[in-house]
């Protein structure tokens, strides 16, 4: 799209049938019908109000929402309760955690140990 010059007589800049005092503006302003577009690139179909009275860009507000930044954290609603409520954390016994073979590699065996007699372990040229 080609750049919207100011109309000499009026003073406004026209872009798709409508007039703007603006070109560029705040997110007020754009909601507000103001100006045509934020220095982001936003216009007013991009914008939305949230339940707080801020404009937000609604992409951004939508990708956020499915996000659920607080269930990912433990927050969870609970029935009788206002507000998000912390879920405990599960706490594992006092084992320690690691393989299934975790005790046999801590202590090597006796047949690689330096210095160790090798009569328990049969060559193959004695077999």
């Amino acid at each position: 799209m080609k750049r919207p010059v100011r109309d000499p007589d009026t003073g406004l800049y026209t872009v798709h049938g409508k007039d703007y005092k603006e070109l560029f503006g705040s997110r007020t302003q754009v909601h507000n019908g103001t100006a045509y577009k934020t220095t982001g690139g936003l216009t007013k179909s991009d914008l939305i109000m949230n339940k707080w009275g801020r404009i937000v860009s609604e992409k951004k507000h939508k990708t956020a929402k499915k996000e659920k930044r607080l269930q990912k954290h433990g927050y969870f609603a609970k029935k009788g309760k206002f507000g998000y409520v912390k879920r405990s954390v599960k706490r594992r016994s006092g084992k320690m955690r690691g393989g299934k073979d975790m005790g046999e590699t801590a202590s090597a065996p006796a047949s690689e140990v330096v210095g160790a007699p090798e009569s328990s372990t049969l060559s193959p040229a004695s077999a």
